[in-house]
């Protein structure tokens, strides 16, 4: 069976004691520790220059880990630069926020290189390889350019950029080049994988063999969608095991208090400020939800090395004290924030004992949030999703409130149908949710995309040997969780 290589940009070492919550560190933990293999990835740390640049090698159970520092200019240029100032707003349809500048792109490029150097001197031929996000765009041009012949996969957990911003970014047509270097590309959703298509058809002349395929300079692509799961079966565990924990977040919380649940990085693709105005608004105009009713916020800070984001986070608090200022009473405050990242376990908690989650996204790729918040619940007393129609989650749960963030009176609309849903409805959309999340969890994602990539150099071989129009056929793959 094959061995299975993971790359994402942060990896989340076991003996640091510290869960991340939700999203890809979990994805990828559940996938390694079913199959085993590497994890490649930074390890956080920050270093002056690359003399000291060098990977450390941790075993636990079936995963190794191989971690290396980042020097302060690949920090500040591939990360905080490209990655993050270029890249992330382009994704998210902030335009009005991208800044390109070419030397943080050449800094990308040499850390895209170092790690697929990297790779290339361990990899056995036989390896699968699956490189995590936006980061590493061009890893499997490295890799090839390095003699590698794996089959290569790419998975965006972002969306993906619409043509028109695209032709913006000066190194447009070589980073979609390079994406076409992979065997697979996964996307988060049927949008998404469209635009994917269309866009690399049209402004690389690629042709289009299939629905899903692309070819490129002899080059074949497979462009699929896969909507990321969570584990269904180990959050209910998880949730079973800790129902007795006391969270301080809900200590002020009386039984007839109402809890909204919110957890998301401070970021401006999230939709926080929309959510928030939309919570002052309901508390002005009900009046007789004061003391009844309790937003529980747990909001990460996040590339504070960014000027963007350092602004969002200072105007993020102001509106916290501005709402909790206005509306405030007796010991009541109708928004508790945590600026602390939690515990997989806690969260899980958090979301058991919430009767609504709201997760308000301006652009998201999936929101792992909210199918999390859906295997928590109660089946005999579940709780209530309001789910942004931008967030990918919603092509999937159509049981949801599913609301636009940007308009005000729906928002205010599904809450107070949230707050009044009866016991009866509640139990009918959860039921339908948790069918859903259980027919198709993280292990199906993850099988789904590594048996489709372990056909896709199969299929390749075809248009060296044979014809293009061969690639119809696909063997089935052994490579299974």
């Amino acid at each position: 069976m094959s061995r299975l290589i993971i790359l994402s940009n942060r990896v989340s070492l076991p003996q640091t004691g510290k869960c991340v919550a939700g999203g890809l560190a979990v994805a990828m933990q559940d996938a390694l520790s079913k199959v085993g293999g590497v994890w490649v990835g930074w390890n956080g740390e920050k270093i002056e220059n690359q003399v000291n640049q060098h990977f450390d090698i941790l075993y636990k159970s079936k995963i190794t880990y191989m971690t290396c520092p980042l020097t302060q200019k690949q920090y500040q240029d591939y990360y905080c630069g490209f990655s993050n100032n270029t890249l992330w707003p382009m994704m998210h349809d902030r335009d009005d926020l991208i800044e390109y500048d070419h030397s943080e792109y050449e800094t990308y490029q040499q850390v895209n290189r170092l790690f697929a150097k990297k790779i290339s001197e361990f990899a056995e031929p036989d390896d699968l390889i699956w490189v995590q996000d936006y980061h590493f765009l061009s890893v499997a041009r490295h890799c090839r350019e390095l003699g590698m012949p794996n089959k290569i996969g790419f998975f965006l957990h972002i969306p993906f950029a619409s043509m028109k911003l695209w032709k913006k970014l000066p190194v447009a047509q070589a980073l979609l080049e390079d994406l076409c270097h992979y065997n697979l590309l996964g996307l988060q959703t049927e949008q998404d994988q469209k635009t994917c298509i269309q866009t690399c058809a049209q402004l690389l002349k690629a042709q289009k063999i299939q629905t899903h395929l692309l070819s490129l300079n002899q080059n074949l692509v497979s462009i699929q969608h896969y909507p990321i799961g969570v584990d269904v079966k180990g959050i209910q565990r998880s949730v079973k095991d800790g129902l007795d924990v006391e969270l301080p977040e809900m200590r002020s919380k009386d039984s007839s208090m109402k809890t909204i649940i919110g957890v998301d990085r401070i970021d401006y693709s999230k939709g926080l400020f929309e959510r928030f105005n939309a919570f002052a608004s309901f508390l002005e105009q009900h009046p007789e939800t004061h003391e009844k009713i309790q937003h529980v916020q747990i909001a990460c800070p996040c590339r504070l090395d960014v000027a963007t984001y350092k602004r969002l986070f200072e105007r993020f608090k102001l509106k916290m004290d501005l709402i909790n200022n206005e509306f405030k009473q007796n010991k009541w405050y109708p928004i508790v924030c945590s600026y602390e990242s939690k515990p997989h376990h806690e969260l899980m908690q958090l979301y058991r004992q919430a009767d609504i989650c709201w997760i308000s996204s301006l652009k998201d790729g999936m929101n792992l949030v909210a199918k999390e918040y859906i295997a928590a619940q109660d089946p005999q007393n579940p709780g209530v999703l309001i789910l942004s129609k931008f967030a990918g989650a919603a092509e999937q749960m159509a049981d949801a409130l599913v609301v636009d963030p940007t308009d005000r009176k729906a928002m205010l609309s599904a809450l107070e149908t949230a707050l009044n849903m009866s016991l009866m409805e509640r139990k009918y959309r959860y039921q339908r949710l948790i069918h859903q999340l259980t027919n198709y969890d993280i292990n199906d994602w993850c099988t789904d995309f590594l048996s489709d990539l372990e056909c896709s150099q199969y299929a390749q071989s075809f248009v060296y040997e044979n014809t293009l129009e061969a690639v119809s056929f696909y063997p089935k793959a052994s490579f299974r969780i």
